[in-house]
Parts: structure tokens; sequence; C-alpha cells
């Protein structure tokens, strides 16, 4: 790739910038620029004429700070948008809008992934509302390429805030942070400026954007190109063939859980050793990345089929682990992930396993009804074929919002129901024992209500996987029209049948 921007720490600070004496004898060799190989093969496209200087800013140039190109990047061929700290900051003017809208458009146009490389304190204050406008100039592009089903990754780098965080980096389908970097809305300097009182040092880092799920990854540099080929190769991936399978009614029988009370099968969903709805994510799809919500709760990941390597997924464990509760922030993942996988033309499987939503104060307060019903009606909304399978438990609203897809399994050991037995207990003032065996909860109780398609015969990671991976190729080469219009009509009118 052609240099064109060196290194922040190789360039000599623009006129109007203040440059901080350095004892010649203290100065170190400048630090090669991680990016450089990564973006070796990049072929930049001829850089945009500066910005004009329409406040009459003192010293002020208008030199862009973002330039594109195109060309392989972690063995596939990409967009590129790449930030250069070294030109103001990587300041975002208005012809860096007008660079980053060209990157998109192009990657529109051609289908090919695009990649924001980020180094920004933000807007470019020399420029005034001239550079404000720059971010909803950004956020339209970002719009089209989203409509256009191509996948944007952001590579979030030392620093980056204020307005290209908000409107390039948050939107991006999938976001790698750099170890160490500053990250956030504000940077700790302006909001020291603003507040009176500095921000925690643990505050405003790539590891604190993690944790809250704002990132998906925090990488060391040498470590992002296998992130970026990984997550590549999901969202790139042909299926080159039909497979034959076999369909999930054929499996050989396992427990028959039809002679089992209610009761009992809330016992089995809940028994200690049972199988878990996050090693049933881990089989489907070894390889890939993980989403992250800010929810340990619930885990989601874009990869590639275990049994179809050429075959991408979204893939979702609500809940993770056996009995735990979604929060809020869970159910928002749940969501991005069903719009993820429908805005990629990816399929999306859920594997659902809890007693029901967080009902805590703290997460009345976090607004998890309004979570629930955005995930749930983004799950209903998902263009790609969807595939359910209640691993374990399956309590109210919270397990429907990832259930409502147009294949529902159960497994043998699970259960789903309009309340936990203990919470309709107390409703309805009867034993738990009593509203479980009255409630239609079994697997086979579910079956014959038209509720679920299908009854698995194994309760295994594995064979949950597998299952998964079948019900997904009944519904390979369906016709989207008549597919949507089934799942409608399922999840629109009253169940047809009785127990």
């Amino acid at each position: 790739m052609t240099d064109r921007h060196p290194p922040s720490a190789d360039r000599r600070p623009e006129r109007g910038q203040q440059p901080r004496p350095e004892p010649a004898q203290d100065r170190a060799p400048a630090p090669a620029d991680w990016r450089t190989s990564l973006l070796a093969a990049v072929t930049p496209r001829p850089p945009a004429p500066p910005a004009p200087n329409r406040l009459d800013w003192p010293d002020y140039t208008g030199r862009p700070a973002v330039w594109w190109g195109d060309g392989p990047v972690a063995g596939v061929h990409c967009v590129v948008a790449v930030w250069e700290f070294s030109v103001y900051g990587g300041s975002f003017g208005e012809v860096d809008a007008g660079t980053f809208a060209t990157a998109a458009e192009h990657a529109a146009s051609t289908g090919r992934p695009l990649l924001s490389f980020l180094r920004s304190g933000g807007t470019r204050l020399q420029e005034g509302v001239a550079g404000l406008v720059g971010l909803s100039r950004a956020t339209l592009a970002a719009t089209r390429l989203a409509e256009a089903g191509v996948p944007h990754f952001a590579v979030v780098d030392q620093p980056t805030t204020g307005g290209v965080w908000v409107t390039v980096a948050s939107r991006a389908d999938l976001r790698c942070a750099v170890a160490g970097a500053t990250v956030g809305f504000a940077g700790p300097r302006v909001v020291t400026a603003a507040t009176g009182i500095a921000p925690d040092a643990s505050s405003h880092t790539a590891e604190a954007a993690l944790a809250a799920g704002h990132v998906d990854v925090v990488a060391q540099p040498d470590q992002v190109e296998a992130w970026l080929a990984t997550a590549l190769a999901a969202v790139t991936a042909k299926p080159s063939h039909a497979r034959t399978v076999v369909p999930p009614d054929a499996a050989t029988p396992g427990v028959e859980t039809s002679s089992r009370r209610g009761w009992e099968q809330v016992q089995a969903a809940r028994a200690p050793g049972r199988p878990a709805a996050g090693p049933a994510l881990d089989a489907l799809a070894p390889r890939g990345v993980e989403l992250a919500g800010g929810d340990p709760a619930v885990r989601a990941r874009l990869g590639l089929l275990a049994d179809a390597p050429d075959t991408g997924v979204v893939a979702v464990a609500l809940a993770a682990a056996p009995g735990a509760a979604p929060g809020p922030a869970g159910f928002r993942l749940l969501e991005r992930a069903a719009r993820l996988a429908g805005r990629l033309g990816l399929p999306l499987v859920t594997f659902v396993d809890t007693p029901g939503a967080d009902p805590s104060p703290a997460a009345e307060a976090g607004g998890v009804a309004a979570a629930i019903g955005a995930a749930m009606g983004a799950v209903l909304a998902c263009p790609s074929p969807t595939v359910c399978v209640v691993v374990g438990e399956g309590g109210s609203g919270g397990a429907l919002a990832a259930a409502c897809v147009d294949v529902l399994l159960m497994a043998p050991d699970s259960y789903l129901t309009a309340l936990a037995p203990e919470g309709a207990a107390t409703t309805l003032r009867i034993p738990a024992e009593r509203a479980a065996d009255l409630g239609g909860l079994r697997p086979a109780d579910l079956r014959r209500l038209g509720f679920a398609e299908g009854v698995l015969g194994s309760g295994e990671a594995a064979g949950l996987a597998a299952a998964a991976s079948a019900a997904l190729d009944t519904l390979h080469g369906s016709d989207l029209g008549v597919r949507l219009s089934a799942r409608r009509r399922k999840w629109s009118t009253g169940l047809p049948g009785r127990l």
C-alpha cells in the first residue's frame, strides 16, 4: 500500500497545532504503525481536496484526515476507510464525511465488506457546524450500506471518541477495539471540562467498552488480522451445494417424555448437569466471533456451521447457562443478532434455556419490557430462515422472544410455558406442581398444540446443534414470501391443536 498518510509519530503537527517540545536526546525511534502491514495490499483512491476554511480559522489548511481504498485484507477483498490521527487528531470534517460516504457507496455497489480503521478525537471544531453536519452524512451513508446488506466492521484504535464513535463505530455490525485505546462519546478531558469531575481511570477504555457490550472484542494489534479473517469468513461464505440431511423428527427417539407429569418435566429441565445452551451454540458454530452485549446470561456468535463450513450463521444462546435470567442488555443483544442476520442474509438460530427474564427492580428500571418487545419484533421480522431449539427451561415472554421462529424444536428435557410454575402458582393460588401439571408445557404437549414443530431424541449439545442445522436445511431454498407468510400466520393466529 502506498503510505499516503504515515503514522502519527512520524509526522510534524499541522499548522495551528502546538507541538510539545521534546529534548532531542530523549526522542525514541517512532514506532511502526501496526496497520501498515495489514493494509499493504490495499490500493488507495485519490485523496479529496482540502475543506474550505469557512470560518477563516487561523492557519487552518482543511487537510482531510480520512482516506479510502480497496484490496485484500485478511484474505478477503474489502473496501477500507482509514482515519489518521496525525491530521488534526483524526477529527472528522465535511470532506472526511464525504470520503467515508464514498467508501460506503463503493462497498454497497460492489458488495464488498467495509472496514473502518478509526483514530479520531471527534468532530473537526475548526469547521464549526460544517464539520458537525458531516455526522449526519456519515449516518446516512452507514444506513444505505446496511440497507444494501453489506457488512461493516470497525476497528477502534487509540483514540476513538465523539462523533466518529457515534456515527461510524457504534453503528458498525462488528466492533473490535485495540487494547488500551480510549473509547467513548466524550474524551476524558472533555468530561472533566464539562462536569468538573475527572472520570475514573477505568472509564473510557476499550476494556470498559467491552464490559458494557459497546465493542465485541478487545485485541492486541497483532490479533486484529485473525479476528477480521474469522469474521469476514462468516459473512462472505457462500454455500456451494445443497446437503442431504436427516430431518429432526427422524432422529432415533431418546428418553420418553410424554409419560412424565408436567412437574416432572420441569424438574428434568432443572436437573444439575443437564446440557446447556452455551455448549450447543459452540457445537453449531465452533469457528466464529462473539457479539458482546453486556449481559453474561446471553451469548451471540457470528460464525460458520460446523457441518457446513461454507455457510455462515448468527446464533444466540438465551440464556447460555441453566437458570440464568436475561436482563435488558441481553434482549438488546438478541435484537441486534436478529437484525444482523436479516441484514446480511444469514440464518438465525437461537437456543433457549431460561425460566424467564430478569424481574428485578433494576431490570425493570432498565427497560426490560421494552427490550423483550423489541427483540421479539426483530426475530419475527428477520427475513432469513430462523430456527429455535428449547434446550431446557422456557418461561414466559422472555423465552418466547427468541422462540417465535420458522421452526421450533424441543429437546427431550425441556419445557415452555406462559409463566414459570412458581410464578403461575402465585398468580393462580395453587401449588407449583399443579400449575406445571395443568400447564401443557411438555414437549409432546407443545407439539400437539401446534406450538412446536418437533421433539428431539437427543439433548446433548452435538445433537441439538445437528438438529438445528438440519432444520435450516429444510428451510434452505424456500420461497421468501411463502416462508414469511407462514411465520406470520403461525404467530398471529390461534394454535390449531389441543391436548
